[in-house]
């Protein structure tokens, strides 16, 4: 009797010993990579290109404010999509909205006074 007894042990730890563990891999929830840190060099220079333009009268006051709004809300959106909130879904539309700005700024510089 006492020879069975460690033989009954092994036959009931057989089971769980030969189950696959990867590692805890399987648990953890694959997310998108955040998007590129572009916006912050692009909203940069679209600010330096806002307070150049009003230095240099291509801008007026309130061209100048308004387009300081734009960009104000591009990089609230920006953040947004840095840290994964709402905005994270859709950078595509947040890039194409960083690009209009930017050839706002171009268009309202470039009109002669």
């Amino acid at each position: 009797m006492r020879a069975m007894l460690p033989i009954l042990f092994l036959s009931l730890a057989t089971p769980a010993g030969a189950q696959i563990w990867d590692g805890g891999r399987s648990a953890v929830r694959e997310t998108a990579a955040p998007p590129a840190a572009t916006f912050d060099r692009d909203l940069g220079d679209i600010n330096r290109s806002i307070r150049n333009g009003r230095r240099q009268g291509d801008l007026s006051r309130s061209e100048a404010r308004a387009l300081r709004a734009e960009s104000a809300m591009v990089e609230r959106l920006a953040r947004q999509a840095r840290a994964g909130g709402p905005a994270f879904a859709n950078t595509g539309a947040l890039d194409q909205r960083t690009r209009a700005l930017r050839e706002q700024i171009a268009a309202a510089r470039a009109r002669p006074r």
